[in-house]
């Protein structure tokens, strides 16, 4: 066991501290970064601070209660009361105005304001403005009426079968177990492409010969195949730290934010079809490693596992639609498309609890039937050097 080990923690050191690792493990954290950056740039550059002026004729802002303070990055415009027109624009001319508006003595009975500009204001500008306007139209009005009719229209979003429902504020919890799942395609398709090529190099200069005359082939590629999910598992962890502190940060300043909630019970789902999955691609491509010679002949060979965990995304229209359709069933229980297939259905409905327990036990004995291959295609490959295994010599050895 000591063997089984030392093996798994050197596979797992010698890809996590490699400089390229390092790049990808902080490629999302940067391009998040990034895009929550530009984010907080335009939203800052589309809020104008320069006063707004305004000419009340209707009475509704005699006694005006000021607009809330905006929250960073967005920068509150000041609103400024004029007399007359002419001295609103005598300070528009004079750049002390972004625009001025004309409330007329009837706005209560038409809603027409009259908005005077030399530039069109920025879109920001504007909203504060007519928010302005909607707080002292309801000052009079009981705080929690005042409060619903500010907040505007409620959408629920309501799955197919009527298992999942939900609003406006939290509709972006339908699409976390979906990105869950694109991140976990992103960590194991790039930890199983390292464990692909260090079988290749290994077997190429022959250092797999070494250690097998220490260990057994099965501890070799077990233990290379369980450093392959914890390189994967380092990334999913990183990229997972990263992106709570992004959103807890993101939840003072962003409404859409607020609703987050990522249930135990879901995290629970997909941890426990995610974790045999990982091992079950990771076997499979430590066998492909073990079957070509060259890394660039694997890495074709990889596209073929690729395609069915990457279709689940490629009919999600089908899925959201009809979560529960026999096609989803099937790909739920069919062990490279079920992981992906689990994260988008569980997000629109309630998958049966005997779906996900056959999906699971099909994944472990997958997962273990493909450690299996693994070690077997090894010892049937590891003295052949230069030479390429091919799939169907290992059945019919294993037949015979």
């Amino acid at each position: 066991m000591s063997k089984f080990w030392r093996i798994t923690w050197r596979e797992y050191s010698r890809h996590v501290f490699r400089k390229r690792f390092l790049i990808t493990l902080l490629s999302v954290p940067l391009m998040l970064a990034l895009m929550v950056g530009l984010v907080v740039i335009i939203i800052w550059m589309d809020s104008d601070p320069t006063p707004i002026g305004y000419i009340d004729n209707s009475g509704i802002l005699a006694d005006r209660i000021p607009q809330p303070p905006v929250k960073f990055p967005e920068r509150n415009a000041t609103f400024t009361s004029y007399a007359d027109q002419s001295s609103a624009e005598k300070d528009l001319l004079a750049g002390k105005l972004q625009a001025y508006y004309i409330i007329p003595a009837d706005y209560l009975q038409t809603g027409d304001v009259k908005e005077v500009y030399l530039e069109e204001p920025r879109g920001i500008a504007i909203q504060q403005f007519y928010s302005f306007l909607s707080i002292n139209l309801l000052k009079n009005q009981p705080p929690e009426i005042a409060s619903r009719l500010m907040d505007g229209n409620k959408i629920v979003v309501q799955s197919a079968d009527k298992t999942r429902e939900a609003s406006q504020e939290k509709i972006i919890n339908l699409i976390l177990p979906f990105v869950a799942g694109i991140l976990f395609i992103v960590a194991m398709s790039t930890s199983s492409g390292y464990l692909l090529q260090a079988v290749v190099e290994e077997k190429e200069n022959r250092t797999m010969e070494i250690m097998v005359t220490s260990v057994s082939p099965n501890q070799l590629m077990s233990g290379k195949t369980i450093a392959d999910m914890a390189v994967g598992i380092t990334q999913l962890l990183v990229w997972g730290i990263f992106i709570f502190l992004i959103l807890l940060f993101g939840k003072s300043y962003f409404s859409f934010l607020s609703g987050i909630a990522f249930p135990l019970e879901t995290v629970a789902i997909l941890v426990a079809v995610m974790i045999p999955a990982f091992i079950m691609i990771s076997g499979l491509m430590a066998a492909v490693g073990a079957t070509v010679t060259e890394a660039s002949e694997g890495q074709q060979v990889m596209g073929l596992f690729t395609i069915p965990i990457w279709l689940p995304y490629i009919l999600i229209a089908v899925f959201v639609q009809n979560p529960n359709s026999p096609l989803a069933i099937a790909m739920t229980l069919f062990p490279l498309t079920a992981p992906m297939t689990i994260a988008i259905r569980i997000g629109f409905t309630s998958i049966p609890t005997a779906q996900l327990l056959a999906s699971f036990i099909i994944l472990v004995a997958s997962a273990i039937g493909a450690i299996w291959l693994a070690g077997r295609v090894f010892r049937m490959g590891m003295l052949r050097y230069g030479q390429r295994l091919r799939w169907k010599e290992i059945f019919a050895h294993q037949k015979g």
